[in-house]
C-alpha cells in the first residue's frame, strides 16, 4: 500500500510540474525569481537564467521578451541598439497620431 501512495503522489507532483512549465515561465533574474505567464502555450523556456544575456540572446527567445513585456517587466529585456532606433521612431510616430488612431483612419463624426 504505501509503494502505491508513493508512485500516486510522484504521480500527481510530476503532473503539476509538466503543467506548470507548460503554462509558465519560471525566470531568474539578478535580484529576484518570476513566474511569468505563457502567452503561446509551448515547452520551451520553462525555466529561463536571464543574467547577463545580451540582445542576441534575448533576440532568440522572442516568446520570452514578449511575455515579459506583457506582464510589464519589460525593464529586463535588452535590445541592441537599431532595435531601440526602430522601435523609438515608430513610437514617436504613435504618439503623435491624434487619439491614438493612424492617419489613414476616419475623422470622427
Amino acid at each position: 500500500m504505501r509503494r502505491l501512495i508513493a508512485v500516486l503522489l510522484g504521480a500527481a507532483i510530476g503532473s503539476v510540474a509538466v503543467f506548470a512549465a507548460f503554462y509558465y515561465h519560471l525566470v531568474r533574474t539578478d535580484k529576484t525569481w518570476l513566474i511569468v505567464p505563457k502567452q503561446r502555450l509551448d515547452w520551451r523556456d520553462a525555466y529561463v537564467d536571464i543574467r547577463g544575456w545580451s540582445p542576441r540572446d534575448w533576440g532568440a527567445h522572442g516568446d520570452l521578451s514578449h511575455d515579459l513585456i506583457v506582464m510589464g517587466r519589460g525593464d529586463l529585456v535588452t535590445r541592441s541598439v537599431a532595435d531601440q532606433l526602430f522601435r523609438g521612431l515608430f513610437d514617436s510616430f504613435r504618439e503623435a497620431s491624434p487619439s491614438g488612431r493612424g492617419s489613414n483612419s476616419p475623422p470622427s463624426k
